[in-house]
């Protein structure tokens, strides 16, 4: 018997995907995650899309280690799926081990029989003292 994924394992398990597409700098694998007409935003800054977001990870210039996601909450809607979180990212800068957390928003649509990313913003993780 084969069971289908419900809509929120399909977008928990595209959220991560993208999370290790990152973490290899994997730009077939991240654009495959992105919807037509994506649009990738910071806290506060302007909007880019899918060639330069992509381009921005490209050239980040340090070793990525591993990217994870903390604290995944996925709430589903007709039009969407609002996926909030904490990017959890080991890096190495001049060799030495940091790390990153920043809080992140996306928004998924279905395009082409598949959860995509529509709109990407980064937050400053929130104070976890």
């Amino acid at each position: 018997m084969q069971t289908t994924m419900s809509d929120r394992d399909q977008i928990a398990e595209a959220s991560e995907k993208m999370a290790d597409a990152i973490a290899r700098r994997d730009v077939a694998a991240i654009r495959e995650l992105l919807a037509p007409g994506f649009v990738h935003r910071t806290h506060g800054g302007a909007g880019v899309d899918a060639d330069a977001f992509i381009r921005a990870i490209e050239e980040i210039p340090f070793e990525i280690v591993s990217v994870k996601l903390e604290q995944l909450e996925i709430d589903i809607c007709a039009a969407g799926a609002l996926v909030t979180g904490i990017q959890h990212a080991r890096v190495r800068v001049d060799g030495q081990p940091v790390d990153d957390r920043r809080g992140f928003v996306d928004w998924f649509v279905q395009h082409a029989g598949a959860w995509r990313i529509q709109a990407a913003v980064d937050l400053p993780a929130p104070n976890s003292e």
